[in-house]
């Protein structure tokens, strides 16, 4: 585990709550998007304003504005002007090899908006065996995928470069009640391309260029006639296009010192036509120098400076943070291993702001059959205010940013000859001068305190060689200062996967399954949405070394449901697929 520390740690050594997710795990879903594999995590509650490209939100733990860091490959992906996070309903699963989950407050060693934890994402590249792939889908609301990479080796250098495209005609998004401006299908294309370049310039030292290139056109409903944005229009759409990368270099100057320089670009450039057209256009810079030193066998030290400059140009606005952090890691015998780091922010913006951060993570028992640890974390964090919330005309120059701790405590078990393994986390956030927006006063503003707690609980079992089974719940209760239920927060999560893989007979069966509990769409509803359920299948077969086909059907009973107060989703749907690698 990498994003826990900033530098390689033993899974049973992480005192964080963390989750993995690899390539292995996303291959048997057969879903093209991250988002549908991201809402199998514990804790995580993803919504859409209708199907994948509309407009996206999460809740995490039940904070439910306060969005995590996501980085692609290193790179912070929000979009700089509006601080929207990346829509994860653009991100193809074919193009990704491993997400690692950072949860809790976590702003000591990645900064502001790290309130929430930190999704890191690493895509394919090229240092594997050489070849190619192309992956072809089709389904239903007329659908087309079509995604094909190369990648390979010549001396020190290796390679990968990887398109994809999907187009779908969709489905109405809100109900036709509404009436007939509101009654058409909503298309979604979408546009990915990258190229990954690495050299190796000794075995210390190393050069990697990374390129991304995003472009996606999104139709959508304007929303319930009787509220302010809900007026209809000839064509509601939402453009987006977004350009980042980042070159960079790993060395080694002594044995006990390693050390990476990187420097970032982020561009992100969003439209939406309707009655109120809408632009969000800006530009983030980023370098890094991060240095990891083995002061001796039992204690290393992480150091990092960091300096991001921040851009809105479609709007009056500009910025630029220094950040400094430090974090000792120590192993002080081979049961207890303890972290503690501190960061200073300097931004022209919202001024400074100081953090810290400490874990730890202790074996009650480790033998042939039984391996046991107890872990925790607690750290100080805060969300800076968007330009958005700043600068718009919805804004507020005199928002601060807001400030939060957050506590976990955990206890793991691994069966070593089951096997089976579970993990038990409860959490606590308590967030100080949260930012709202006020209908009444047409503006964003600081209020009161907000508070989350709960209690995290995911089992898995290998049942047979060929079968395994994973469940999970999450509790939460996530209140405002005056006792006002959290919008936009199930009080109970639920999900479970089965995966029966029969290596003889090269085939494979997904199901999986997930039911959030009701909740209020916006803060003083007067009633809750329903809570649902959803299934979702998926069916593998391998026809020799280089092709497997798949059929998959979402919306496995045909649920009629809404993540979102007055938006559809889709019913059942049957998608099939062929990928070929040569």
């Amino acid at each position: 585990m990498v994003v826990a520390n900033r530098t390689e740690v033993p899974i049973g050594k992480v005192g964080s709550s963390i989750e993995i997710l690899t390539s292995a795990d996303f291959e048997p879903l057969k879903q093209s998007f991250l988002l549908e594999a991201l809402r199998l995590v514990p804790g995580f509650y993803l919504r859409n304003n209708g199907g994948p490209g509309q407009v996206f939100g999460m809740t995490t733990r039940g904070l439910n504005t306060n969005r995590p860091v996501v980085l692609i490959d290193g790179i912070e992906v929000s979009n700089p002007a509006s601080g929207e996070i990346m829509n994860f309903g653009t991100l193809f699963l074919s193009q990704i090899e491993r997400v690692e989950i950072l949860k809790g407050s976590n702003s000591t060693i990645y900064g502001a908006d790290a309130l929430a934890g930190v999704i890191s994402i690493s895509t394919k590249d090229g240092k594997g065996e050489p070849g190619s792939s192309l992956n072809l889908m089709a389904g239903s609301h007329d659908t087309v995928q079509v995604g094909a990479a190369t990648w390979g080796k010549s001396g020190d250098w290796n390679y990968r470069v990887a398109v994809s495209s999907y187009d779908s005609e969709g489905y109405s998004t809100q109900p036709v009640e509404f009436g007939d401006a509101w009654a058409d299908d909503d298309l979604y294309r979408n546009v990915n391309g990258s190229i990954n370049i690495g050299y190796d310039i000794s075995d210390t030292s190393s050069f990697h260029f990374l390129g991304y290139y995003v472009d996606s056109k999104a139709e959508y409903d304007p929303g319930n006639p009787d509220f302010i944005f809900g007026e209809p229009f000839a064509d509601n759409y939402t453009l987006t296009e977004q350009l980042f990368g980042k070159v960079g270099m790993n060395c080694e100057p002594r044995e006990s010192w390693a050390s990476t320089l990187s420097v970032g670009y982020n561009n992100t450039d969003t439209f939406s036509m309707s009655s109120f057209p809408f632009a969000s256009q800006g530009d983030r810079y980023e370098a890094d120098w991060l240095n990891t030193v083995h002061i001796s066998e039992t204690y290393r030290l992480v150091a990092g400076l960091e300096y991001e400059e921040e851009e809105h140009l479609s709007d009056s606005g500009k910025r630029d943070e220094t950040s400094l952090f430090l974090e000792n890691l120590l192993n002080l015998d081979s049961a207890l291993a303890l972290t503690l780091g501190g960061r200073f922010d300097d931004n022209s913006a919202y001024g400074e702001e100081t953090t810290y951060r400490g874990t730890f993570s202790y074996d009650l028992k480790d033998t042939d059959e039984l391996a046991l640890r107890t872990r925790g974390s607690f750290g100080t964090s805060f969300q800076a205010p968007t330009f958005f919330h700043l600068f718009s005309s919805f804004g507020n120059p005199l928002v601060r940013p807001e400030s939060g701790r957050g506590l976990d405590l955990g206890l793991e078990g691994t069966v070593q000859n089951g096997p089976a393994s579970f993990v038990l986390t409860f959490f606590d956030y308590q967030i100080e001068d949260k930012i709202i927006y006020d209908f009444a006063r047409n503006s964003f503003f600081n209020q009161e305190t907000y508070k989350s707690s709960g209690l995290e609980t995911m089992a898995k079992v290998e049942i047979h060689s060929f079968l395994s089974l994973q469940l999970s719940h999450t509790y939460v209760r996530a209140e405002y200062e005056d006792g006002t239920e959290a919008e936009r927060v199930p009080r109970n999560l639920y999900s479970a996967q089965l995966n029966w893989q029969i290596p003889e007979k090269k085939l494979g069966i997904n199901l999986s399954h997930y039911w959030v509990g009701s909740q209020y769409s916006l803060r003083r509803d007067r009633e809750k949405m329903p809570a649902y359920g959803t299934a979702h299948l998926a069916v593998t077969y391998a026809y020799g070394d280089g092709m497997d086909i798949w059929l998959r059907i979402d919306n496995l009973f045909d649920e009629e449901y809404q993540e979102v107060r007055d938006y559809n989703t889709p019913g059942i749907s049957l998608y099939s697929g062929w990928n070929f690698r040569f």
